[in-house]
């Protein structure tokens, strides 16, 4: 029995169990069956399984170092597996395609453009005409609170402003599902919350599939459907929790609280195992 349902919880489910949506490769969003990645001697993932579903808001959860970014990195392409294989619909991953919006910690903005010109910067490699860039930028400006920004460069603006542009530059190529690297956390307490309810409001309203990466379990709980408890020495899924607190989520309510601490004792059940 797992430590959550132990305490009357939402059930995690373990690491042996990670693929039990067994809804197949073709009908799920993201698929990763025995992935394991290797930097010479380092094993950094370990035998990963993982399905995502279409339009799902899934965090990867645990400490530096145990291969969040790495499986992320997997499900763009930026890193090809060991062994073991990714897929997004049914389709094998290669390499970064459009499909794939990636959003980083560092904001990835080209300092010499303007906001509107960095929302405008995929579409245009795509040929749009100037029409619809104006339409584009004007959408996703406002879609993140810019509008008043628009012609300002990424140096003239906050953090938090800098990582609202890189959201609204990553929407603007309209990726089938949304990679975020732990984007915001570089920054202070009170913006980061304020971005996590904007991007809620975002993923609400397209229902972009989202796998998002997070050390934090607060943030993990307040944003996610589904929280992928990790482990490091190799980086591995531990647990799968289903985070069934209801939207929109309350930061002060005891459900809130109850969760956050079944999923810190499930790393403290981890670490008395060797995890």
């Amino acid at each position: 029995m797992s430590v959550m349902q132990e305490h009357g919880g939402p059930a995690a489910t373990p690491a042996t169990r990670a693929s039990g949506h067994a809804s197949g490769e073709t009908s799920a969003a993201l698929s990763i069956r025995g992935v394991e990645v290797r930097y010479g001697e380092l094993l950094a993932l370990q035998k990963v399984d993982l399905e995502v579903r279409q339009g799902e808001f899934v965090c990867l959860l645990g400490p530096s170092g145990c291969g969040k970014t790495t499986l992320l990195n997997v499900m763009s392409g930026f890193v090809r597996p060991t062994t073991g294989t990714a897929h997004t619909h049914g389709r094998a991953i290669q390499e970064p395609g459009p499909d794939r919006g990636m959003v980083f910690q560092e904001y990835g903005l080209f300092p010499w453009l303007t906001v509107k010109k960095n929302i405008q910067y995929g579409p245009r490699l795509k040929g749009m005409p100037a029409e619809e860039l104006e339409r584009i930028a004007d959408r996703y400006c406002a879609m993140v609170g810019l509008e008043r920004f628009r012609d300002s460069y990424p140096g003239q603006l906050s953090g938090g402003m800098r990582q609202r542009a890189a959201i609204a530059r990553a929407l603007a190529n309209q990726p089938e599902i949304l990679l975020m690297d732990e984007p915001f956390g570089a920054l202070d307490a009170m913006t980061r919350q304020v971005l996590q309810e904007e991007l809620l409001r975002i993923w609400e309203a397209q229902r972009k599939t989202l796998v998002f990466v997070t050390h934090s379990i607060a943030e993990a709980v307040f944003l996610a459907d589904r929280i992928i408890v990790m482990s490091a020495h190799p980086g591995r899924i531990e647990h799968i929790v289903d985070n069934d607190i209801e939207r929109p989520r309350d930061r002060t309510a005891d459900a809130h609280f109850e969760m956050c601490r079944r999923i810190e004792l499930l790393f403290q059940e981890s670490g008395r195992h060797g995890g």
